[in-house]
């Protein structure tokens, strides 16, 4: 995973699975140059590139319900490059 690049972890909830918790572990405990910013009360917490304000991390914790609530494998497949592209300049966007 190269957090200074255009790597970008999607992460798939999959209900009853320990996806919560998991999903917490990843925007607050994961030791990384950049970690993500929680502050207590709010939700989402921001997981930036260094140096940047593109995110690295595609969750209901660091993006909210940006494709849908739970969404599945096809409706991730299908919405997060729109997403994220959306959020890019239109000449910063990675060939995907």
């Amino acid at each position: 995973f190269n957090i200074k690049g255009d790597d970008l972890i999607v992460f798939l909830h999959i209900q009853k699975t320990g996806g919560t918790t998991f999903g917490r572990h990843l925007v607050r405990n994961i030791q990384l140059e950049q970690p993500c910013e929680c502050r207590a009360g709010q939700k989402k917490c921001t997981c930036h590139r260094p140096g940047k304000r593109e995110t690295w991390l595609f969750s209901r914790f660091s993006t909210g319900w940006s494709c849908g609530l739970h969404a599945d494998w096809t409706e991730l497949t299908n919405c997060v490059p729109s997403v994220v592209d959306n959020k890019k300049e239109v000449r910063l966007r990675p060939s995907r």
